[in-house]
C-alpha cells in the first residue's frame, strides 16, 4: 500500500509527538517533583514488639486460663489480607476482651484494605448498623507540641510527641499522628437464632503521619503525588457482645466506643512506635531536594565560568 505524502507527512508528525512526549513527560515530573511510583519505608520496629500489657489490657486468656497466643495467618490468608507484616492479638481488661489487628502496607497503596463492611459481608454476616464515622475521646495527657521538629509537610500542622523508650529501653520520642481522632464503625449480627449477638468492628488507618478513618481517606493520603515515600497501616479493633433486655438496639456499639476510647491513647503510640517516623523522613527528603538544588546552581557556575573562560562569553 502507497501512502501520499500528506498521509506521510502527518504519520511522522503524530510519531514525533508522541516520541517528544515519551522523552519531555518524565523529566518534567521529574523537576515538578511529582512521584507517581512510590517507595517503600520499612517498619521502625517489628509490630510483634507493640506491648503487653498496654494501660489496663493485658493479653487475654483462654477457657483453659492460658495467654492467648498471637495469630498466626497461612500463606493463603496472608495472600488475601495483602501483607505479611501484621499483629493479630487479643486484649483483656477485667471480664472484656477486645481483638486488635495492625496491617502495615508500603509500595502498595493502590490496593483497596480489607475493611469489616466488605470481609464480613462476604462471610455471611448480616449487617446490623452500616458504616459510620465517629469522633473519639482520646486523651493523650503527656503530649507536648514539638516544635523542634518540621511541621507536616501536607498540612503545616505541627507534631505532637511523646516521649518513650523502645523495645531494648532506650528512649526515644514518639511523633503521634496528624488529624482528628475518628474511627469507622460497623455491626453485624453473627448469630440468626439470636439477633442480640453483636460482632462490632472499628477502624482507622495511619498514613504518611497522618490519621485517615476510612479507605476512601487513605488512599487519598498515601498518593499524595508530591510524596516520595508512602506506607499505610490498618489498625482494627474487633469486640463482640449482647444487647440485653431492655436496652438500646446500639448498647453493644457504645461498649466498643468505650473500649476503643481506653484502649487507643496507649495503643496509638506503641503503633507509631513501630512505623517509620514521617517528620524524620520529610527532612530527609527535604535536605536530599536542597543538596540537589545547591548541586544544579553548582554546575550552572561552573559552566558559565567554564565558557567565560574560552572566549564564548564576553568577559565584564
Amino acid at each position: 500500500m502507497i501512502f501520499r505524502s500528506d498521509v506521510k507527512y502527518a504519520y511522522g508528525s503524530i510519531l514525533l509527538i508522541l516520541l517528544v512526549g515519551v522523552i519531555s513527560i518524565p523529566v518534567m515530573i521529574a523537576r515538578l517533583e511529582i512521584y507517581l511510583q512510590k517507595e517503600p519505608v520499612e517498619l521502625a520496629e517489628n509490630l510483634s514488639t507493640i506491648s503487653v500489657p498496654i494501660g489496663s489490657w493485658s493479653r487475654a486468656r483462654g477457657s483453659d486460663g492460658e495467654p492467648v497466643a498471637d495469630t498466626a495467618f497461612g500463606a493463603e490468608m496472608i495472600e488475601g489480607l495483602g501483607t505479611d507484616t501484621y499483629l493479630d492479638r487479643t486484649y483483656q481488661s477485667g471480664s472484656r476482651q477486645i481483638h486488635v489487628h495492625v496491617a502495615y502496607y508500603t509500595d502498595q497503596i493502590d490496593d483497596v484494605p480489607h475493611v469489616p463492611e466488605r470481609c464480613w459481608d462476604a462471610a455471611g454476616l448480616d449487617q446490623s448498623m452500616p458504616a459510620t464515622t465517629f469522633d473519639l475521646d482520646l486523651n493523650f495527657n503527656e503530649a507536648i507540641l514539638d516544635e523542634s521538629s518540621f511541621v507536616n509537610g501536607a498540612t503545616g500542622r505541627p507534631y505532637r510527641r511523646l516521649e518513650r523508650t523502645n523495645a531494648i529501653g532506650d528512649p526515644m520520642i514518639i511523633h503521634l499522628p496528624i488529624g482528628e481522632a475518628q474511627m469507622t464503625i460497623t455491626e453485624f449480627q453473627t448469630n440468626p437464632k439470636n439477633p442480640r449477638v453483636r460482632q462490632v468492628g472499628g477502624y482507622f488507618f495511619l498514613a504518611n503521619g497522618r490519621l485517615a478513618p476510612s479507605a476512601k481517606d487513605v488512599r487519598l493520603l498515601a498518593f499524595d503525588p508530591r510524596e516520595k515515600y508512602a506506607y499505610y497501616c490498618k489498625v482494627q479493633l474487633t469486640y463482640r457482645g449482647t444487647v440485653q433486655s431492655g436496652e438500646a438496639d446500639d448498647a453493644v456499639v457504645s461498649e466498643f466506643v468505650e473500649i476503643a476510647e481506653d484502649i487507643l491513647p496507649d495503643l496509638i503510640p506503641e503503633v507509631m512506635r513501630c512505623l517509620p517516623d514521617w517528620p524524620t523522613i520529610e527532612k530527609s527528603v527535604t535536605s536530599a531536594a536542597a543538596v540537589s538544588e545547591a548541586a544544579t546552581e553548582n554546575d550552572v557556575l561552573n559552566e558559565m565560568k567554564s565558557r567565560s573562560y574560552d572566549g564564548r562569553v564576553p568577559k565584564s
